[in-house]
C-alpha cells in the first residue's frame, strides 16, 4: 500500500504565511510571519512541530519562554539580532540555535534583509508562550 503523503509533505511557498499573534506584557503586538510545516493538526506528529518563520525588517519577535517545550531556530537568511537569556548574540546564516525550555529568547531583524529561519518546537501543539517583555 503506498504511503499517503498528503499529510507528511508541506511546501512553504504552496502554504503561505501567517502574521505572529501573541501579545506583549504592554499590549505590544509580537511581529513575524509563520508557515507551519509539520504539526500534530497537520501532519500527525505526535513529538514536534516545525515551521519556517520570517521577520521582515524593523520587526521584533517578543520575547518569551515556554515552560513546557525546548525549541530550536536553523537561520536559513539574514542576520537577526537573537535574545538568549541575558545575551543577544548576532545570527549568520547556517547558525543552528538551541533554546533550553524555560529560556527567555526573541529575535529582532535590525537590518535591511529578510530573516529566513526553520523553528522547531518539542511539542506537536499547545505549547505554552509566556511573554517576558
Amino acid at each position: 500500500m503506498p504511503t499517503d503523503i498528503s499529510r507528511l509533505v508541506h511546501n512553504v511557498n504552496e502554504q503561505g504565511f501567517t502574521a505572529l499573534e501573541k501579545t506583549g506584557l504592554r499590549g505590544q503586538q509580537d511581529q513575524g510571519l509563520v508557515s507551519t510545516l509539520i504539526s500534530r493538526d497537520l501532519s500527525g506528529s505526535d513529538d514536534l512541530c516545525v515551521s519556517w518563520g520570517r521577520i521582515l525588517p524593523g520587526q521584533h519577535h517578543l520575547c518569551h519562554h515556554h515552560p513546557d517545550a525546548s525549541e530550536f531556530y536553523v537561520v536559513i537568511s539574514g542576520a537577526p539580532l537573537v535574545h538568549l537569556g541575558d545575551t543577544d548574540y548576532r545570527a549568520k546564516p547556517g547558525d543552528g540555535i538551541y533554546i533550553p525550555r524555560g529560556t527567555t529568547h526573541g529575535i529582532t531583524n535590525d537590518g535591511d534583509e529578510d530573516v529566513n529561519l526553520v523553528v522547531g518546537v518539542s511539542k506537536p501543539a499547545d505549547w505554552q508562550f509566556v511573554a517576558d517583555e
